[in-house]
């Protein structure tokens, strides 16, 4: 498949979904937690000039729109980054000799697999709800009517979405929701059956998942995703100790509304506050405002770059 067959492909998938899609200039966006941000993986993400964010930030009515610039080339490190796996996966790799015990533990305990749709629909939900429990309400998790939209867009529009998942037996324990373009995979979600977990069941399906799309089917590179701006996880810090994943650097840009850019200006000066209040607190508002204003904070420091 070219990069460009790729590209349509996955924008016709969110399309599937009824997904706020939006197109300028030949660039596909896609309405994502209340923004807009480009339909690509970072190594497909096309160059995009402040004309053409600014024209998807008027059709979509949403208060800004989100990108980046420089993946693959911005040599020195930013205050912006994506988190991703390089092949090959080698379990020898591992310097903690405990964490390539329980790695191997996991592998032996359980089996990893691709699921097909009819799988992934049938077992993923009951997952799904184990992971929301043990959240308890912190992530979103998907329900049977989402898994069930994306599958049946999937089954139109094949070669997107992966579903792979780690068993106990016979019984779903773990699972990996998994977006494909152009030769690399981002791992979008992971959800965990909570009483596996003690037997590294979250081990054995990192393995299995990193064993299947380097080894042998050698993509480019599996992405856990871009820095997390909320802050309330330790998935990217273990990703990096454990199974080698790196940051790759790239430069964040963000357009607002009018409205909104005056919202995050007045309310900047305040940042070290909400931070705080973020970090001892659990409130969907004061977290999403910390959000917001750690990006600006990010895309400052990217500003002159």
């Amino acid at each position: 498949m070219t990069l460009e067959d790729s590209i349509s492909t996955f924008a016709n998938f969110l399309k599937e979904q009824d997904t706020h899609l939006v197109t300028v200039e030949g660039i596909n966006w896609y309405g994502y937690s209340g923004f807009m941000m480009p339909a690509y993986l970072p190594h497909c993400t096309p160059a995009i000039s402040e004309s053409v964010a600014e024209e998807v930030l008027k059709i979509s009515g949403l208060p800004f729109v989100r990108w980046d610039a420089g993946f693959g080339k911005v040599v020195k490190e930013t205050e912006w980054w994506y988190v991703l796996k390089r092949g090959p996966w080698d379990i020898e790799n591992v310097k903690d000799k405990k964490k390539r015990w329980m790695i191997r533990q996991g592998g032996k305990r359980f089996s990893v697999h691709k699921l097909t749709f009819n799988e992934a629909l049938s077992k993923c939900p009951k997952v799904a709800q184990l992971a929301a429990e043990r959240y308890k309400g912190q992530a979103k998790v998907e329900s049977r009517e989402i898994l069930e939209k994306r599958i049946q867009a999937a089954q139109k529009v094949p070669g997107v979405l992966e579903y792979i998942g780690c068993f106990y037996e016979d019984t779903l324990v773990s699972y990996s929701e998994n977006y494909i373009q152009n030769n690399a995979v981002w791992l979008a979600n992971i959800r965990h059956d909570p009483a596996y977990l003690n037997k590294y069941s979250s081990y054995g399906l990192m393995d299995g998942i990193l064993d299947y799309y380097l080894n042998q089917k050698k993509m480019d590179y599996v992405l856990d995703g871009c820095r997390s701006i909320h802050h309330r996880t330790s998935f990217q810090k273990h990703l990096t100790e454990i199974f080698g994943f790196t940051k790759e650097y790239a430069v964040l840009k963000v357009k607002y509304s009018t409205i909104f850019k005056i919202a995050v200006k007045l309310a900047y000066p305040f940042r070290n506050i909400f931070w705080a209040l973020s970090d001892k607190w659990i409130n969907t508002t004061v977290d999403n405002i910390s959000a917001i204003l750690r990006q600006e904070y990010i895309r400052r420091s990217c500003a002159d770059l």
